[in-house]
């Protein structure tokens, strides 16, 4: 080997780590061969695709071959490493969402990035967002977009929604068992689903309970401390109330897509 590989822990966070008996599979399969079949990939010297053979290699001796990839920049390794990931079929669907999403979001930095290098054309901007506002409206295109990254993820839209709703309302233990594969994305949905109409209900009776034993005369004091109770247990059924609309309105939505003809 000419080059020795050097681990960098930006690009090492990016791939999903392999479960433990994915690992000890890939683990075997390298011994019982005394070789390592794919070779480590590289990128200045820096391994970007190839973490777990090469450290199973290191550990026991076994010799491996490397591949230098001409990136032209860290930039672009990155975006590498990603679309990359995509092509792996060990990936839950969780994982393959927030592939796509960080993908998606290192371009844009990307494209944002050579616009203000460039110096941004200010009349094709202007332009651009001109014919846009006669072609599409904002939420189409937020369709769009979502549309785009389920297809990239390699997922359905529903089980996209789904979990983009998981992972902007769920605890961090329930997108820790969907991200590991431990629960399907319908599955948590559902228990998140669940559990948001056991808080709205809580709410709803603490709210009916402090109003119904306010005195009807009381003190300043005591009126101004009943009042903020009721505006904050109010404010928090609404905002339940919001995020299970947007929930089953999405469900209802995919429902009708699944169900009309095409």
């Amino acid at each position: 080997m000419s080059i020795l590989p050097r681990v960098d822990q930006e690009f090492k966070s990016l791939i999903p780590p392999l479960l433990e008996e994915e690992r000890e599979q890939l683990e075997q399969n390298i011994l019982s061969k005394r070789k390592c079949h794919d070779a480590i990939i590289l990128w200045n010297g820096i391994i970007i695709d190839g973490h777990n053979r090469y450290e199973i290699c290191m550990q026991h001796g076994i010799e491996f071959k490397v591949e230098e990839l001409p990136l032209a920049s860290r930039e672009e390794a990155k975006i590498w490493v990603l679309a990359n990931q995509l092509g792996r079929r060990n990936l839950t669907d969780a994982m393959r969402i927030e592939v796509a999403l960080l993908k998606a979001d290192m371009l844009r930095k990307k494209a944002q990035k050579k616009q203000k290098e460039a110096g941004g054309d200010k009349t094709n901007a202007k332009n651009d967002r001109a014919l846009l506002s006669k072609t599409s409206k904002p939420e189409n295109e937020k369709v769009h977009v979502q549309k785009a990254l389920a297809a990239e993820a390699g997922v359905g839209e529903g089980t996209f929604h789904r979990y983009m709703q998981i992972k902007e309302n769920g605890p961090p233990e329930l997108q820790e068992q969907v991200k590991s594969g431990k629960l399907k994305i319908g599955t948590a949905h559902r228990l998140l689903t669940k559990e948001m109409l056991k808080q709205l209900s809580q709410a709803d009776k603490m709210y009916k309970f402090i109003a119904s034993i306010a005195p009807a005369e009381n003190d300043q004091a005591t009126n101004n401390h009943i009042s903020q109770k009721l505006i904050h247990l109010s404010a928090q059924l609404q905002n339940l109330i919001n995020k299970l609309t947007t929930i089953q309105s999405t469900e209802f939505n995919q429902e009708r897509s699944r169900n009309d003809p095409a």
